[in-house]
């Protein structure tokens, strides 16, 4: 093998673990992926917020009881 087929082989091995690399990244994190559509991250993103702001409300109602 030459030198030119050896670097070929290195960057497509590095471009393929790049995108895989940021697929996992976004699942992990909980980022949309190009797969998803807009409308199931939207909800995501609606229902996480009402869960913050629950949260939040009981944090507030434990401190008036005190």
């Amino acid at each position: 093998m030459s030198a030119i087929e050896i670097l070929v082989i290195v960057f497509s091995v590095l471009i393929v673990a790049l995108v895989f690399g940021r697929y996992i990244y976004k699942k992990i994190k909980g980022i949309p992926t190009d797969t998803e559509c807009e409308s199931c991250s939207s909800k995501r993103k609606v229902n996480k917020m009402l869960n913050s702001i629950r949260k939040e409300l009981d944090e507030e109602k434990c401190h008036c009881n005190n």
